[in-house]
C-alpha cells in the first residue's frame, strides 16, 4: 500500500492560445520520441477526488494541474503551479490564494476556484468515500475553500500548526470540473462509476488520455489545448504505461528493449543489467537510485484469535494470545536477522553496492532532523530471544520442536503479497529465522488486493508489508488509534498523547523533538518487527534525457523529458505491437 504525495504540477506564465474547443489535434514539436514504462497495475481511478495508488496519482498529475509543485531536499519545498502566490494570516490558521485565471478544462471551459472548492466538496461528502478525507482532518468544517475572488481562494484550519504539513494538505488535490460533475444526476455514491473517472477524463494539464485498452496499455499524448505556457509543453510525442503484472515479464521487456523504464528493479537484476549494458547488449540502460522512501515490516496483530487456536471469535478487543504481549514482540525482533536480510536482499553481488538500511520506525531517514538517528536497532541474537521467550512460559514441553505454553502452540500464519518478489524473499527468510528459535511460521502468500483486505480487516495473525512514507510526517496516519491504516490495532496513551502535541505544533524544530521520542516509544513497543529501508532502483533507458527520478517519484515531471533528435528511437505513430 502506499500513501503517495503528488509529484507533479505545472507553472503557468504565459497566455493561453485562443483555441475553440472543437479545433482539430495539434502535435506538439519536440522529439516525437515515446516513453514506455512497464506498470505492475493498471489505472483505476482518474478523478483526483478518488485515487489511491501512487500509480494513479502519477497519471492523475500528469492530466491535471494541481495547487503547488513540490521539490525535495530533506524537507519539502512548494512552488507556484496552478497557485501564484500564497500567504499565511497573522494567526497561521488561514492560508490565501492567488490562482492563475487561465487554465481551461479539455472542453474549453475555464478552471476556476469553484472547481476546486467542488473538490473539496467531494472529498468531505461521506458517499463519495474518498482516500483524500485524511487530508481536510484539519480543515475547519464549513469554512474551507472560501471563495473570496474570482481568483483569490482561502482554506482555514481548525488550529495553526507545521506549515509544511498544511501546504502538503491542500497542495496535492487538483481541481475536478464543476460543470460537469455538478447536476442531479451524478450519483455520488456511484462516482467510480461515472465515465470521468473509469473511461474518459476530462483534465486541464499538459498530457490528455489518447488511448486506453483497460489491463494492457494506456496512451498519453500532449494535450494541444493546454493553456499553460509553451515551454511547460511535453517534449516527447507519447508516453505509453505497459501493464505487464508479472515481474519477470516486465523484466524481460526491458532487457529486450520492450519498454524503457522499470521500477523496482530488485538488487540481483540490477547487478544483470548493469553488466548486459556494459557489454552492449540489449537497450542501453541507466540505473537510478530513487532514496529513502520504501520500507518493509512484518506488523503483529495486536488483537484477536491466533490461527493456531480453535475457531471461535474472541472477545471483542481481546488481545491476541502471541502479539498483544510487547515482550513477546521484542524477543521475536532478537531473533530476526536484518543485516543479513539487508545484504542477501539489497547487496549487490557484484559491486558490493549496498541499498538497504535498517529501519528504526515509519518515519523516512530522508526526513533530515526529524529521523531519530539516535535509536539504536535491537541486536540480532536468537540464543538471546529463545532465552526471553523461555522466561516469558514458552518451552517445547511436548517435545515435538516446537515451543508451546498451557497447551498453545507458538504457530501464527505469516502472510505476504505474492506480487512483489523482495518481500516474498524477505517472508521465507524471517519465517526461518523465527524457525530457528522454536517458532512454528506458516507462510501464506495472497494476491495483493486480497492481502491488503486481510489487513485493514485484522484478519490476520501477521503480515510482511510495506510503506511509502510520506515525505512531510504525520504518523497519526499509520499510529494513530482510529486510523483505518493502524493494522496492528496499536495503543499507547503515551503515542496518543504525542501525536496530538506534534500534530498541533507550528513550530518544525520542536515538532520534530516530539517525532523524534514518539519514535522511540514506537520503537521499544515493537508493534512491527522494523526490517529495513530500500534504496529503490529504477531502470531507465539512456537516451532519455532530464528524466526527473527520485524520491519523489520513480517518473515524474513528463514535460521536462526528451530525446536528442539523433537518438529517437520511437516516432509518433510507431506503436509497438504486444
Amino acid at each position: 500500500m502506499r500513501l503517495a504525495l503528488l509529484p507533479f504540477a505545472l507553472v503557468l506564465s504565459a497566455c493561453p492560445p485562443d483555441i475553440p474547443a472543437d479545433a482539430p489535434a495539434e502535435k506538439t514539436e519536440g522529439s516525437g520520441d515515446t516513453l514506455i514504462i512497464g506498470v505492475q497495475a493498471d489505472v483505476k481511478d482518474f478523478l483526483p477526488v478518488l485515487y489511491q495508488s501512487s500509480g494513479d496519482g502519477n497519471v492523475v498529475a500528469a492530466l491535471n494541474v494541481p495547487l503547488l509543485e513540490t521539490d525535495f531536499d530533506c524537507e519539502l519545498h512548494f512552488k507556484p503551479a496552478w497557485a501564484k502566490s500564497w500567504t499565511f494570516s497573522e494567526d497561521g490558521r488561514t492560508i490565501r490564494m492567488e490562482l492563475d485565471d487561465r487554465l481551461t478544462w479539455a472542453d474549453g471551459t475555464p478552471v476556476t476556484a469553484e472547481d476546486l472548492r467542488f473538490a473539496y466538496e467531494l472529498v468531505a461528502d461521506p458517499a463519495v468515500a474518498s482516500p483524500q478525507i485524511e487530508n481536510l482532518a484539519r480543515v475547519k468544517p464549513g469554512a474551507s475553500p472560501r471563495i473570496v475572488g474570482p481568483t483569490t481562494i482561502e482554506f482555514e484550519f481548525t488550529e495553526a500548526y507545521d506549515r509544511t504539513r498544511m501546504l502538503a494538505h491542500i497542495g496535492k488535490l487538483a481541481a475536478v470540473p464543476k460543470h460537469v460533475l455538478d447536476n442531479p444526476s451524478v450519483d455520488r455514491r456511484s462516482l467510480r462509476e461515472h465515465p470521468l473517472d473509469a473511461q474518459t477524463p476530462m483534465g486541464n494539464g499538459a498530457w490528455k488520455l489518447a488511448s486506453w485498452e483497460k489491463g494492457l496499455r494506456l496512451v498519453l499524448e500532449p494535450n494541444e489545448r493546454f493553456s499553460g505556457p509553451d515551454a511547460m509543453r511535453p517534449k516527447l510525442g507519447r508516453v505509453i504505461l505497459e501493464v505487464l503484472p508479472d515481474y519477470a515479464a516486465r523484466l524481460e521487456a526491458l532487457r529486450t528493449g520492450a519498454i524503457d523504464l522499470m521500477a523496482d528493479v530488485l538488487v540481483t537484476d540490477a547487478d544483470a543489467l548493469a553488466s548486459r549494458s556494459a557489454l552492449g547488449g540489449g537497450a542501453d540502460l541507466e540505473l537510478r537510485r530513487r532514496g529513502w522512501r520504501t520500507m518493509d515490516y512484518v506488523a503483529w496483530n495486536e488483537v484477536g484469535r491466533t490461527s493456531a487456536e480453535p475457531s471461535g471469535k474472541p472477545a471483542e478487543g481481546a488481545a491476541h494470545p502471541l502479539f498483544g504481549d510487547r515482550e513477546i514482540r521484542r524477543a521475536l525482533a532478537m531473533a530476526i536477522d536484518t543485516d543479513a536480510l539487508i545484504r542477501d536482499l539489497l547487496t549487490s553481488s557484484v559491486t558490493g553496492e549496498v541499498y538497504g538500511r535498517p529501519a528504526v520506525g515509519t518515519v523516512t531517514p530522508a526526513l533530515c532532523g526529524v529521523h531519530n538517528d539516535a535509536i539504536k536497532p535491537i541486536p540480532y541474537g536468537p540464543e538471546d530471544a529463545r532465552a526471553r521467550l523461555r522466561e516469558l512460559g514458552w518451552a517445547d514441553a511436548n517435545a515435538d520442536g516446537w515451543l508451546d505454553k498451557d497447551g498453545l502452540p507458538f504457530r501464527f500464519t505469516l502472510l505476504y503479497n505474492d506480487d512483489n518478489p523482495r518481500r516474498g524473499g524477505a517472508a521465507e527468510r524471517v519465517a526461518a529465522n523465527l524457525r530457528a528459535v522454536g517458532v512454528d511460521v506458516v507462510l501464506e502468500p495472497l494476491h495483493g488486493a486480497v492481502f491488503f483486505t486481510r489487513l485493514r480487516t485484522g484478519d490476520y495473525d501477521a503480515a510482511l508489508s510495506g510503506w511509502s512514507a510520506s515525505l512531510y510526517v504525520d504518523p497519526s496516519v499509520i499510529w494513530g488509534p482510529d486510523s483505518e491504516f493502524n493494522f496492528t490495532r496499536y495503543r499507547n496513551p503515551e503515542v496518543a498523547r504525542l501525536l496530538r502535541e506534534g500534530l498541533a505544533e507550528p513550530d518544525s524544530a520542536r515538532s520534530a523533538v516530539i517525532w523524534q521520542e514518539l519514535q522511540q516509544i514506537i520503537y521499544e513497543d515493537q508493534p512491527y518487527a522494523f526490517l529495513y529501508w530500500t534504496d529503490e532502483i529504477v531502470a531507465v533507458d539512456k537516451r532519455f534525457l532530464d528524466a526527473k527520478i527520485d524520491v519523489l517519484g520513480a517518473w515524474r515531471d513528463l514535460a521536462s523529458w526528451h530525446v536528442s533528435p539523433g537518438a529517437v528511437r520511437r516516432p509518433i505513430g510507431a506503436v509497438p505491437p504486444r
